[in-house]
């Protein structure tokens, strides 16, 4: 019997409207804030519920506009070869610690391993990663970009035993005890 596998898989949500970022932080902090009052005066005129709606509208927005990118683990020798032609820079401590120059291998690791992106029903969306990778990238900030940089690293350096979650389990359990 020949055995078959699947590399690993990970996904990076991705929002495509950053303007919201900072509107639902905005209202979020106004909700906050209202509420705050509202708790320490139950006489004042509550706006806690409109500001609540007005958060919970950005979130759906957010969520609207977000997609997600499937990051699939390379083949272990294909990942040795990027590793090999992308020594560590000197004086560099982070390619130290990780033995390659993170910024010039992950400019190549990451649209390799790019498997797809989905809106968020799951739908497949058209993306070329070899036409279109490189600007997205270039408009990112280095917090987006990062979200990329730590997956790849996870799907192909991380660990990659079998998931254990305790609350599933602990929820099961209970559940099988009623």
């Amino acid at each position: 019997m020949a055995l078959t596998i699947k590399r690993p898989e990970t996904r990076v949500s991705f929002c495509l409207d950053g303007n919201l970022k900072a509107e639902h932080e905005a209202a979020e902090a106004e909700f906050n804030a209202a509420r705050s009052r509202s708790l320490a005066d139950a006489r004042l005129n509550d706006p806690v519920k409109d500001l609540a709606k007005k958060v919970s509208e950005i979130e759906e927005a957010m969520k609207a506009s977000t997609v997600e990118f499937i990051v699939r683990g390379m083949k272990r020798a294909d990942w040795n070869d990027l590793v090999a032609n992308h020594a560590p820079r000197e004086g560099n401590a982070l390619d130290k610690s990780y033995g390659f120059n993170v910024e010039s291998l992950m400019t190549v690791a990451i649209p390799k391993g790019i498997a797809g992106v989905e809106n968020r029903a799951g739908e497949s969306l058209d993306f070329d990663v070899a036409a279109e990778w490189e600007a997205l990238a270039d408009d990112m900030t280095d917090s987006q970009y990062e979200d990329f940089i730590l997956a790849t690293l996870r799907v192909n350096k991380g660990r990659n035993e079998v998931p254990f979650s305790l609350s599933a389990f602990r929820m099961i359990q209970d559940s099988d005890q009623t």
